[in-house]
């Protein structure tokens, strides 16, 4: 087994001589598993960091397709108005339109959701 050489600090030296006391284990068994125990811990972390960072990035990359198919839809009627068609809306003001817009588009990424999945 190779040998480490570490510099501490007072009180935790005084915590490791307070283990050796209480513990019928030797004092580099002792510390040899603290090591092993706070490697598996910070191995944790950033395993639990890396999940974080990618949940981030599935929901940031859903809420740009959601509002880039808002944003089609409006530019779609837009254009529909220049051209002097008639909206394929039935409601009265653009609030509603815009509510009818994101109800469709939610809709619409539920069911592709439900599909891939």
């Amino acid at each position: 087994m190779p040998r480490v050489v570490a510099f501490l600090d007072d009180g935790v030296i005084k915590n490791l001589k307070e283990l050796y006391k209480n513990s019928d284990k030797s004092l580099s068994k002792i510390i040899s598993e603290l090591v092993d125990i706070g490697y598996r811990v910070k191995q944790h972390h950033e395993v639990q960091k890396v999940d974080l960072q990618e949940e981030k990035k599935a929901e940031l990359t859903d809420k740009h397709t959601e509002y880039l198919l808002r944003t089609m839809a409006v530019v779609a009627d837009t254009y529909r108005c220049v051209r002097n068609e008639k909206s394929k809306y039935k409601e009265e003001d653009i609030d509603n339109v815009l509510d009818t817009i994101i109800s469709n588009t939610q809709s619409y990424i539920n069911g592709k959701l439900g599909k891939n999945r």
